[in-house]
């Protein structure tokens, strides 16, 4: 085997996983709350894998075996088609077990920045993928299988939550107006002699009252003395 060989086979193994971590951010950017509940989906790893399985098998006999192999072409590229969309939603789906691997190894900037989870994740299980034997026929294709059953099982549990949420809403009573408040009593009439006698008078507070110089009364003329 040459380098030639030897860098071939490296890029290509490169280009797969880069493109395994594209479609996994790619997921998490446009469905977070999906991936959010598959990474839920893979805390029961068994009931998840047995519904994708459940899936994918029927899907792929489906596709590849009934319609791959009639002479028409256009049943064909329908039979692809319908045994490659499961593969995608595993794709997809398995973003969860990435962001789950990536809750297991946290990073300071994670708050800010959710989708280095993901990433930090992915390359995690790119690894494992690259195990020979085991990571090619079992990690490889129970990441799949299980992704499907996860994406699957997370739009039924997002249509659930939007029926409960309308549900809520619909059920909420309208607001109650406040009660009307009775008009005020006028205040009883003060019908005492002094109420009456200061209404009479109205005496004027000394600010309003006007200032008028007081005048000194004149003196008498004084008388001459007598000598």
């Amino acid at each position: 085997m040459t380098i030639a060989n030897v860098l071939q086979i490296f890029l290509l193994i490169l280009g797969i996983m880069l493109v395994f971590q594209a479609y996994w951010l790619a997921a998490t950017a446009l469905f977070p709350k999906v991936i959010n509940n598959a990474r839920d989906r893979y805390k029961k790893p068994v009931s998840t894998t047995l519904i994708g399985l459940a899936i994918i098998a029927p899907t792929m006999l489906i596709g590849f075996v009934l319609l791959g192999n009639l002479p028409n072409p256009l049943v064909n590229a329908i039979g692809f088609l319908i045994a490659g969309l499961p593969l995608l939603f595993g794709a997809i789906g398995s973003a969860g077990l990435c962001q789950l691997i990536g809750h297991g190894l946290p990073a300071p900037t994670d708050q800010a920045q959710n989708w280095k989870r993901v990433w930090r994740g992915g390359w995690v299980l790119n690894f494992c993928y690259l195990l020979p034997f085991a990571g090619w026929f079992v990690i490889l294709p129970w990441g799949i299988i299980s992704g499907c059953g996860a994406f699957v099982l997370s739009l039924g549990k997002n249509k659930q939550a939007n029926n409960r949420a309308r549900g809520r809403s619909n059920q909420r009573a309208p607001k109650a107006s406040p009660p009307a408040q009775p008009p005020a009593k006028p205040l009883p009439k003060d019908d005492s002699p002094r109420a009456l006698r200061q209404q009479r008078t109205q005496i004027p507070s000394p600010e309003t009252a006007p200032k008028t110089k007081r005048q000194r009364s004149p003196r008498p003329p004084r008388t001459p003395k007598e000598n």
